[in-house]
Parts: C-alpha cells; structure tokens; sequence
C-alpha cells in the first residue's frame, strides 16, 4: 500500500486527492499499485490499453483525474 496517495470515489469515477505525481511516477514503471481510497480502505489501480482504473472488490471505475 501506499499511504503518500490518496483517491476518492465521484459519482462513476475516482480523482486522486494527494499524490499525482507520485502516482504518475509509479505507473511508469508498473501496470498495477494498491492505494488508500477515502472511506472504501485498500484498492488497486490498474494501468490498462483502455485506460487507468481503479478496482475494489466486485467493481472497476475509472480513474478521472491523474494531475492537474
């Protein structure tokens, strides 16, 4: 996990709180990181062909804002 980002869940999608850059960073070198999401605990974020996304549990919504 890591505890320097920070998501949260929007309506169908998540934004990244803290830690773009970091984030940014990470998913390129990696397809895959476990992250905080406010209120919901661990989550994955997931670096696809389609896109980035954001899976937890049974569900995988799209990540809407990776900087600023």
């Amino acid at each position: 996990m890591r505890p320097e980002i920070l998501v949260v869940r929007k309506g169908d999608g998540y934004h990244v709180l803290h830690g773009h850059l970091h984030l940014a960073s990470i998913l390129s070198r990696t397809n895959e990181v476990t992250i905080d999401a406010s209120g919901e605990g661990n989550v994955k974020v997931i670096k696809t062909q389609d896109g980035i996304f954001v899976s937890g549990g049974d569900r995988r919504l799209p990540l809407i804002h990776l900087g600023k």
